[in-house]
C-alpha cells in the first residue's frame, strides 16, 4: 500500500509537469519561438481553455493530424488488445472518429490504407515470440511514447489552435488569429509576421473563418 501511495502522487506531480511544458511549448511555436509574442499570448489563456488547445494542437496542421492519425489508431489498438484496459476501446473509438472525419474532410483515402498496413505489421510483430519482451516493453511504457509524441507536436506546430479569419478592419483587411475576445476588444495574433495586436471591437467591420482545404 505505501508503494502505491507514494505512486500517485508522482504520477500526478508528472502529468502537471508536462501539461506545463505542453502549454510552454505551443506558447514559443506559434510565436516562433518570440519571447514577447509568447508572453502576450500567455496572458489569453484561461484554464477552461486546456480542451480546446490540446486538441486544437493536433486539429490545427491537416499534414501533422494526417501522420498521427495513421500511426496513433493502431498503437493503441495495439495497446487496448494486449492491455484490455477499459478506457482503451473508448480511445480507440475516438481515433477510429476522427480518422474517418480527416478523411471525409481532405479526401485523403490512403490513411485508413497506412492505418490498416500498419496495424498487420504490428500484430505481426507481436506474434513473433522473439520480439515478445520488446512488445512488453512498448506496452508498459505507452504513456511516455505518447507524453513524447505531444511535446514534440507541441515544439513543431506553429499553427494556433484556433482558426485563421480574415478580419477587415477600417479599410484595411488582415488576416490572423483571433487568440481572445474581451468586451471591447478582439487580441489577434497575425498569420504571417506573427504579431500581436488588440484590436477595438468596434473598429472590426466583418470576421471570416478561412477554412483549411
Amino acid at each position: 500500500m505505501p508503494a502505491v501511495a507514494t505512486e500517485k502522487p508522482h504520477l500526478g506531480s508528472t502529468l502537471t509537469g508536462a501539461a506545463v511544458l505542453f502549454v510552454l511549448l505551443r506558447l514559443l511555436a506559434v510565436s516562433h519561438y518570440d519571447w514577447h509574442t509568447a508572453f502576450a499570448l500567455l496572458h489569453t489563456l484561461d484554464l477552461e481553455d486546456a480542451p480546446g488547445l490540446f486538441l486544437g494542437t493536433f486539429m490545427a496542421d491537416a499534414w501533422i493530424s494526417s501522420a498521427l492519425l495513421v500511426v496513433m489508431v493502431p498503437l493503441t489498438v495495439f495497446y487496448a488488445v494486449g492491455r484490455r484496459s477499459r478506457a482503451a476501446p473508448l480511445a480507440v473509438a475516438v481515433l477510429v472518429a476522427f480518422l474517418v472525419a480527416h478523411v471525409l474532410s481532405y479526401h485523403r483515402w490512403w490513411m485508413p490504407v497506412g492505418a490498416v498496413v500498419l496495424t498487420a505489421l504490428v500484430v505481426l510483430v507481436e506474434r513473433m515470440r522473439r520480439l515478445h519482451a520488446q512488445m512488453d516493453f512498448v506496452l508498459r511504457r505507452f504513456g511516455y511514447v505518447v507524453g513524447a509524441v505531444a511535446l514534440v507536436v507541441a515544439a513543431v506546430v506553429g499553427t494556433p489552435w484556433v482558426p485563421l479569419e480574415r478580419i477587415e478592419v477600417g479599410d484595411d483587411t488582415i488576416e490572423a488569429y483571433v487568440m481572445e475576445t474581451s468586451p471591447g476588444f478582439l487580441k489577434v495574433l497575425g498569420a504571417q509576421e506573427r504579431g500581436f495586436r488588440i484590436l477595438r471591437a468596434e473598429d472590426v467591420r466583418s470576421r471570416v473563418e478561412l477554412a483549411d482545404h
